[in-house]
């Protein structure tokens, strides 16, 4: 164990703390950790409109409710790729110390300027007044707007790349000072609103040749070309439940070394997303969600309760600890850990670089997804409410299981629940075993320096 943590502090640790400096990942997390205010704060009224009881979701359809609160979700859903693209650009170009603000804006405009911004509609005439009937198309008709289909979860990858683009360009072009300088008894407010214009022109400019350019390819537009060459395989193997648990297993056997997941997290979060709003869409038209294997892996056997490590079967067992050191550390860590922090259990026992838990710690992605989607399959679960997502993620486990899926769903993480229990209980008995020793030594050792 000491050879191998040698090899990984040699090896591991000055790529981790390269990708903690990188300018791109650091923008990237940050830009959806921004985004929470939004997500967060339409929970309340996500749980309210899509509550899993049919009468009554029968019930706010027949008040007209229901598409009321389907347009507030929805212009969180649906704009998510101009939240980020914002966020993005905001947070690379701050931490250059250029004008994030401006950047930002800059981000949207050209997001928007690459979108498709033609409808076309077909105009039916002889509107049938019965059913079944079939109406004639009499013509087409072409309906400028945008389309959410761009603007949310699908257009999330291009964000991004517009996100980058646009800050990169900004930062050089603001290097080289190519800003209109303005008398210094000029108001700051205007300064700052007048000076970038050369700069605005350059990217605008540039991404007229980028809608242009694409729209001589087979993909029409840059969307396109994203969806089925670079989001559409990503996702594709994100999606594989087993692809997804040897991700969060790789993530845990970080956290045993220190270092922290979130370095995987800020990589992996755009795909995610975009598969949770996909499920999110689906849901609320009606239809099954399409990654529903992702669902079930990710609520039930990734860290999703009780923290990094699954730590609640952890606390459990500890209510059977004798040692003082542990009673302690129970009173500190047990509720935290229901609200799925598990920092103070992870630096308390300590789990990082203790070779008693790191099989518990390390394994349980992988051992809990497999038997939730064993026991998924068995129940014949072919649907779960993808709302959850929007809840915060210190929602306590089992609200966010019978909000997803009801008792199914309650049994599935019962039976993970005692297993996780079971996984952790035979590596926290040695290790209360060895604190209790050591207590003993120390009140022998106190005693007899006494006597």
């Amino acid at each position: 164990m000491d050879k191998f943590e040698k090899w990984l502090n040699k090896t591991l640790m000055p790529l981790a703390s390269k990708m903690n400096k990188n300018h791109f990942i650091s923008a990237l997390s940050e830009a959806f950790m921004r985004c929470m205010p939004l997500t967060l704060g339409i929970a309340l009224l996500t749980i309210i409109g899509y509550f899993p009881v049919p009468a009554w979701v029968d019930f706010l359809n027949s008040i007209g409710l229901a598409q009321h609160f389907s347009a507030v979700i929805g212009a969180v859903t649906s704009a998510l790729a101009i939240y980020v693209t914002y966020n993005f650009a905001y947070s690379y170009v701050n931490r250059h110390e250029y004008n994030g603000h401006t950047a930002g804006l800059l981000s949207i405009a050209s997001l928007l300027m690459l979108m498709p911004q033609i409808i076309t509609v077909p105009v039916v005439k002889n509107i049938p007044t019965e059913f079944p009937k079939s109406a004639v198309v009499d013509s087409v008709s072409n309906v400028e707007a945008f389309q959410t289909v761009y603007t949310g979860s699908t257009g999330l990858i291009v964000a991004i790349i517009i996100g980058f683009i646009v800050s990169l360009v900004y930062i050089q072009l603001s290097k080289r000072n190519l800003v209109i300088k303005l008398p210094a008894g000029v108001p700051p407010m205007v300064v700052d609103s007048l000076s970038p214009a050369i700069i605005s022109m350059v990217i605008f400019c540039l991404m007229f040749g980028i809608r242009v350019g694409f729209s001589y390819t087979p993909f029409h537009d840059i969307f396109n070309f994203s969806t089925q060459l670079i989001q559409a395989p990503l996702t594709g193997a994100v999606a594989n439940p087993w692809v997804l648990m040897g991700i969060f297993t790789f993530g845990n056997f970080l956290w045993f070394f220190g270092i922290h997941p979130n370095l995987i997290g800020g990589i992996l979060n755009p795909l995610l997303l975009t598969m949770s709003y996909a499920n999110i869409d689906a849901y609320a038209a009606g239809k099954p969600v399409p990654y529903l294997q992702m669902m079930i892996v990710f609520a039930v056997g990734a860290n999703a309760w009780g923290g990094s490590g699954n730590t609640y079967g952890l606390v459990i067992s500890m209510f059977t600890a004798k040692s003082e050191r542990y009673k302690q550390l129970l009173k500190l860590g047990a509720i935290p850990s229901i609200f799925n922090i598990s920092e103070p259990l992870l630096f308390g026992l300590p789990m990082m670089l203790n070779p008693i838990f790191f099989i518990p710690l390390v394994f349980q992605p992988a051992i809990l997804g497999t038997v939730a989607l064993g026991l998924a399959k068995i129940l014949y679960i072919t649907n779960l409410n993808p709302m959850t997502a929007l809840l915060p993620w210190t929602t306590p486990a089992p609200v966010r299981m019978a909000i997803s899926g009801g008792l199914p769903f309650l049994i599935i993480f019962a039976i993970c629940l005692v297993l996780n229990v079971l996984i952790y209980y035979p590596f926290f008995k040695v290790a209360y075993n060895k604190a209790l020793e050591e207590e003993k030594a120390a009140v022998e050792l106190e005693g007899s320096e006494t006597a």
